[in-house]
């Protein structure tokens, strides 16, 4: 009578330590599986904005040289004609 109630405790243990397991594994595999869709989403897009800014032109407006986007001024005149400070007119 004791060795049947002592297998049945060890046969509940077991179920709830596997089911444990289980849920654990389960749970990991989902969490790796939602960071490898994140590193995919990131990694698309710096292929997105590589291939963005090679097609992207900027024409310099004092002298029209076209040039790249990634250049910090223009390559013809020099100009910093990402930051053009515009005259104030006088009132």
């Amino acid at each position: 009578m004791s060795e049947m109630i002592a297998v049945e405790i060890i046969g509940v243990f077991s179920l709830m330590f596997l089911g444990i397991v289980i849920v654990v594994l389960w749970f990991t595999h989902a969490n790796s599986k939602l960071e490898h869709s994140k590193e995919i989403k990131v990694k698309k897009m710096e292929i997105i904005d590589k291939h963005f800014n090679d097609m992207v032109r900027i024409e310099c407006p004092y002298c029209k040289t076209i040039y790249k986007i990634g250049e910090p001024s223009c390559p013809g005149c020099g100009a910093n004609t990402k930051n053009i400070l515009l005259p104030e007119l006088p009132e």
